[in-house]
């Protein structure tokens, strides 16, 4: 037998070919009964004479792989012909493990019948940037391995000659079978040029003349299978060896025909593809040299037909139709018409739009948890939101398409939270704002009839990103407009809503488009403008505003050092103190969000840089005090004579400018918010409320005064001992200037003798004096314009302010409501009934609306018509019914936040809000004492107490 094995191992290729090859050693060839092949050279073994008892050879045996499944065993140094001693000797083998390819413990591992052989040709060949070495293996007789033993650490067999049946030609049955054989090789050899050469190398040695040489021969130049050419090994009786050898030959002819014949069609194909090509290229040539363009129709639609053929996996059967329609529609087209250059056009936008590719997710928790950390300091509810959506999908081992909105004022990172959910979840990310949006075309696109077509935001997006499943941001949700250009909305339905985006169909495409796997956040600063059958279809995540120290906190870890990178500062050379970002945001930043923050902290390190940049003075001492009117904040060292190195000394050796309380308005200019409370003391009829805005919470004050007073009404603020003093000298100069000094040198006299009053004591007598005379007057004239009001029954309601119309009713709610109370509590004041009564909230500019406001009117007519100021430092919230029950109301946590920053330390609420108190976290709620009322009875006796 004689069989090729191929070696990529270059160590046992070049062992073989001077060990075996150069030197003609015998190898023995087993097949392993698994799929691993090994290759075993022998030396230094004990060729044992069991007659003499003496050591003829030594031969050591290593094991090594290969590519056939072949086990190849060196049984002796030199050529040895067993058939002359096979009475006599035995051959121990010792399987080893020189190269850890596998050690044979067990002669189970290996069929015991194999070949004796030698190495008879060696080629080497390279083949992509490697070496393979070919090993002609030339069978000389069959062996078979005996008995085995396991000593110590390997294995030894007895290995001995297996004979088998040579034939006979005179045999007519052996003949028939041996003349088949021969002819189904010939019929092998006439299209297997590789069997042709073996058979021209082995021919030559006569040994193929026999029937059980040429069984031999075909399981070495036919493709026999491994285990076939095991079975035809182990046959020792020639008709049944012969018998096997035909049906394998007949089978592997078959086999090896439908080979042929598929080749031939293939390159018959390949052919043809090569003549179009070659055709193809000589037009375009042609056409070069003759000036005419190289986008000629046969070029776009070979490029076209070429996409077709490398994504047709990818297109839906209904996009390959609509490409190969239009494929055709361009050949009875000119190239220079319109309609051919719309064609193409279409042609780009289907070909290149990304037909079920997806990105692959990341649904990790642990990884997600810390992306949303990194980006995002508080928003502790939106953040386990999302944490739980992405859980959900890591269950499901998929994440469904999903609408998510976000709600809440300007600057609290909803957009910047999509674009985290997309980092987290390794999804491309896309944003688009549809605020002012009026056209519906901006959205599924224009049809292709129109010049300049394009499709819809959603398509171009997915072009971009080159992905199905991507986050897409749609922001300014609620401000979304409509025209006569259609209705955005009802465009943006189909795109959000899950039953039908997974077929989306955009205007120019005009084929059904998958939107199902994308997951879409809106944004949007209130949802009572969204649309109800838009906001129906959304997940409403709501963002409140932040606190002032959660402010304090996102400037220091997120925007202060951000805006130093952008403004080209080092940390080490600013720094702003905790007292003057406190100011900041209480004296310029008081929003929600935190946007405006960042912007002035941008602005003042713009100004540092500008400073550095021109280098007026480089010492930063000096330098700092220029900016800063010579505030004596910044840190460093005079020195007067580096001002003939102006601008040679680089930025980086300025030493650290600090920004403090006292320097901070020369770098920003004036506070903008001065204190939010008009009324520093409790007033009757000014109460003080509490609303919400998109901006985030702020105070609501109620006046209401009697609009037909004689004498108007006037807030009573404490006289001070300055205008004490200012008025008794303006008493005393209408005496005569003697009589008064005789007056004071006697009163001091008096009080240098006695020891009463002092001079601060006598101011405070003076100003309860004035204090009781208003009163008396203000109560005397009070009683005068009830006795003529009561005649007269022209009881009356004005309400200015700016009011909307919920706030109009909320008013004429609460007035009702007050004229029934005070009737209860006091049946003869009809107060209410008679005055004709005037009801402001200041601040005029500002429109104002909802129903919260309710209890805050009441109590303010109810303080008017007792005259009597509520308790101080009290603010309250909430809608009332005629019948006084106290609704509930929301933005609990923005009215909270303006409570706190005012200075309020008393709030009411509805007891149905007390659930949301009770969710807030500690640090909000601290500094403030919460009444929760479910009717006005109980709010009435917190805020008018009973004096003691």
């Amino acid at each position: 037998m004689y069989s090729w094995v191929p070696i990529t191992h270059e160590p046992l290729a070049n062992y073989l070919e001077e060990r075996f090859y150069q030197k003609k050693k015998t190898v023995g060839c087993f097949l392993t009964k698994k799929t691993s092949l090994e290759l075993c050279d022998g030396s230094n073994r004990e060729f044992v004479n069991s007659q003499k008892e003496k050591v003829v050879k030594k031969i050591n045996l290593k094991n090594l792989t290969t590519k056939n499944e072949q086990i190849l065993y060196t049984c002796f140094q030199k050529p040895v012909n067993l058939n002359n001693e096979v009475d006599r000797y035995k051959t121990n083998y010792k399987f080893g493990d020189k190269y850890n390819m596998g050690l044979i413990k067990e002669l189970s591992q290996i069929h015991q019948v194999g070949t004796l052989s030698t190495i008879g040709q060696y080629k080497k060949v390279k083949i992509n940037d490697r070496y393979e070495h070919f090993f002609m293996l030339c069978g000389s007789q069959k062996i078979m391995a005996n008995s085995c033993q396991w000593n110590k650490d390997h294995l030894t067999a007895e290995v001995e000659v297996y004979k088998t049946d040579k034939g006979d030609l005179s045999n007519e049955l052996i003949r028939g079978y041996t003349l088949n054989i021969i002819d189904t090789i010939n019929q092998f050899l006439a299209h297997n040029p590789t069997a042709r050469e073996i058979l021209q190398y082995m021919l030559p040695s006569g040994k193929f003349q026999t029937p059980h040489r040429i069984c031999d021969l075909i399981a070495t130049i036919m493709n026999v299978r491994r285990e076939e050419m095991q079975e035809i090994l182990i046959e020792q009786n020639i008709l049944p060896r012969l018998e096997k050898c035909l049906t394998y030959c007949i089978s592997v002819l078959k086999e090896d025909q439908i080979k042929s014949e598929i080749d031939n069609l293939l390159e018959v194909k390949i052919e043809e593809l090569q003549k179009k090509y070659r055709l193809e290229q000589q037009l375009i040539v042609m056409g070069e040299e003759l000036g005419m363009k190289s986008d000629s129709t046969s070029v776009v639609k070979m490029k076209f037909e070429k996409i077709l053929n490398e994504r047709k996996n990818d297109f839906p059967n209904y996009v390959t139709e609509a490409i190969q329609d239009q494929l055709e529609r361009l050949d009875h087209l000119d190239s220079g018409s319109n309609e051919y250059n719309v064609i193409r056009s279409y042609l780009d936008w289907i070909t290149y739009l990304p037909w079920n590719r997806y990105r692959k997710e990341n649904l990790d928790i642990p990884y997600a948890r810390k992306i949303l950390e990194e980006d995002h300091f508080g928003l502790s509810d939106i953040k386990q939101s999302i944490l739980e959506f992405i859980a959900v999908g890591n269950l499901k081992k998929k994440l469904s398409g999903k609408i998510l909105c976000l709600v809440g004022p300007p600057g609290t990172g909803k957009t910047s939270i999509g674009k985290s959910i997309a980092r987290a979840l390794n999804r491309e990310y896309f944003r688009y704002s549809v605020g002012g949006l009026t056209d519906v075309h901006q959205l599924k696109g224009f049809k292709r009839t129109y010049i300049g077509a394009l499709p819809g935001i959603f398509i171009q997006a997915f072009k971009k990103l080159k992905t199905s499943n991507p986050v897409f941001v749609i922001d300014e949700v609620d401000k979304i407009g409509r025209s006569f250009r259609g209705d955005p909305v009802s465009s943006l339905l189909d795109a959000l809503d899950q039953e039908q985006n997974s077929e989306f169909m955009d205007h120019y495409l005009d084929l059904p488009f998958d939107l199902s796997k994308v997951l879409f956040v809106t944004t949007a600063n209130s949802t009572k403008t969204i649309p109800l059958p838009l906001l129906d279809r959304m997940e409403i995540l709501r963002i409140s505003g932040y606190t002032k120290e959660e402010k304090i906190q996102i400037a220091k870890h997120y925007l202060i050092p951000s805006a130093i990178v952008e403004c080209g500062l080092d940390e080490d050379q600013v720094e702003i103190t905790d007292k003057a970002l406190n100011i900041l945001i209480e004296g310029y930043c008081r929003e929600e969000g935190v946007r405006n923050l960042k912007n002035h902290l941008e602005k003042i390190f713009r100004k540092l840089a500008l400073q550095m940049v021109e280098n007026s003075v480089p010492d930063p001492q000096k330098a700092g005090n220029e900016i800063i009117n010579n505030n004596d904040n910044v840190k460093g060292n005079g020195n007067s004579s580096s001002n003939d190195n102006q601008g040679k000394k680089a930025s980086n050796d300025l030493k650290k400018i600090i920004i403090d309380p006292v320097n901070l308005s020369s770098f920003i200019g004036k506070p903008k918010f001065l204190e939010e409370r008009i009324f520093k003391k409790s007033t009757v009829g000014v109460v003080t409320g509490l609303s919400t805005s998109v901006y985030g919470g702020f105070l609501l004050f109620i006046e209401s005064v009697d609009s037909e007073n004689e004498d108007p009404f006037e807030i009573i603020e404490p006289i001070s001992d300055h205008d004490v003093q200012n008025n008794n000298n303006n008493n005393n100069n209408n005496n005569n200037n003697n009589n008064n000094n005789t007056n004071k040198k006697k009163k001091k006299k008096e009080r240098n003798k006695n020891n009463i009053k002092s001079e601060y004591e006598e101011n405070i007598e003076v100003e309860l004096n004035i204090k009781q005379n208003i009163t008396n007057e203000k109560s005397s004239l009070r009683q005068q314009n009830l006795k003529k009001k009561k005649s007269q029954k022209q009881g009356h309601l004005k309400i200015t302010g700016k009011l909307g119309r919920v706030m109009k009713e909320s008013s004429q709610i609460a007035y009702s409501f007050a004229k029934t109370f005070l009737r209860k509590l006091q049946p003869n004041n009809d107060y209410l009934e008679v005055t004709k009564i005037h009801t402001h909230s200041p601040e005029g500019g500002i429109k104002k609306d909802g129903p919260s406001a309710g209890v805050t009117i009441a109590t303010s007519l109810l303080s008017l018509a007792l005259n009597k100021p509520i308790k101080e430092n009290l603010a309250m919230s909430g809608e009332i019914t005629l019948t006084g029950k106290i609704l509930s109301i929301g933005g609990l946590k923005e009215k909270i936040l303006a409570a706190k920053r005012s200075g309020i330390t008393q709030i009411i609420f509805p007891k149905d809000n007390q659930r949301d108190w009770d969710e807030l976290d500690n640090y909000i709620k601290s500094g403030l004492k919460a009444y929760f009322v479910s009717n006005y009875h109980q709010l009435y006796k917190i805020a008018f107490p009973i004096d003691k």
